[in-house]
């Protein structure tokens, strides 16, 4: 099963136009029984994803640019041909980041009781009551880069038989991982199986709330795209985040405009306008209640530390 992009879907209602975001790139494959599923992503500029949860463990291979991941008090940045994962139920911060030729990686993730059987023959720390293996640190392998890189084509041309290749791969990528792992970095700890949005779902929500407009922002649209209801969908997100649908795009949305007010030679009712806000004053309303500060405060500020 495949997931096309939000900025295939909601053409536009996207900041800047019907043609921002375009240059970004980020499919799904997901197996019928929803325990495995691949993200091939490409991203042109920085994608910086806000401190969040999964059920899932998730197996992420940079191809271009680097992907970090901040979990445990850690910090992991790896570059192409490296591999790092986040774990079930520990809260982790994310970024795809991107140099001159943008970021590219796949990401694979597989639900515990997807995970569970395979941990005993490759002696690997056991899923049992609430806790369970955590893989910290990363590596490197051209075995799982070859995967990657095989999964990324597949996903974009897919060409006739190219479900079955991709579950392949994905089983393949899921056993090297196993069986390279440096074991001085896997621990057995207390998970949190408070059932939380897939990240599937999540990535998806994500980019729903980073490019749309505050206009045209509307759960009931966010929900229709997932496919999901929105008590569901507010339930899970909460376990995902600590925090409201509402709330959390509010956030990146005046993330966003803190970014634009970087820009002196951009009028602050343009900003306004191009985030979706109806005037100019509501703008400054929202802005202020966020950050303490308008956003003309906001913009000397930032003018006076760059001098």
């Amino acid at each position: 099963m495949f997931a096309e992009s939000i900025t295939s879907s909601l053409k536009g209602q996207l900041f800047g136009g019907p043609d921002r975001g375009a240059e970004d790139f980020c499919k799904f494959w997901t197996r019928p029984d929803g325990l495995v599923c691949v993200q091939h992503v490409q991203a042109a500029r920085n994608a910086i994803y806000r401190p969040h949860s999964h059920s899932e463990y998730g197996i992420v291979i940079c191809l271009q640019g680097e992907v970090s991941k901040a979990q445990l008090g850690l910090l992991t940045v790896v570059g192409p041909g490296e591999v790092v994962m986040s774990n079930s139920g520990i809260e982790h911060a994310s970024g795809y980041l991107a140099g001159p030729r943008g970021c590219e990686a796949v990401c694979l993730t597989v639900e515990p009781r997807g995970l569970s059987g395979l941990l005993s023959p490759f002696h690997l720390p056991v899923m049992e009551a609430e806790r369970g293996p955590v893989f910290t640190g990363k590596f490197s392998s051209t075995i799982l880069r070859d995967c990657a890189v095989d999964i990324a084509r597949e996903l974009r041309t897919r060409d006739i038989g190219h479900e079955i290749v991709v579950e392949g791969l994905a089983t393949r990528i899921l056993v090297e991982t196993l069986r390279a792992w440096p074991r001085q970095q896997v621990e057995r700890c207390a998970l949190d199986l408070t059932p939380r949005l897939p990240r599937r779902d999540f990535i998806r929500a994500y980019e729903f709330m980073r490019w749309c407009r505050k206009d045209a922002f509307r759960l009931q649209y966010l929900c229709q795209f997932l496919g999901t209801s929105e008590e569901r969908f507010t339930r899970l997100f909460h376990s995902a985040t600590q925090s409201t649908p509402a709330n959390f795009y509010n956030q990146l949305l005046m993330e966003r405009s803190c970014e634009l007010l970087r820009d002196a030679g951009v009028a602050v009712k343009t900003i306004g306008y191009e985030l979706g806000f109806k005037t100019s004053s509501h703008f400054t309303v929202c802005f202020k209640r966020q950050t303490g500060l308008t956003p003309q405060e906001y913009r000397r500020r930032v003018l006076l530390e760059t001098i």
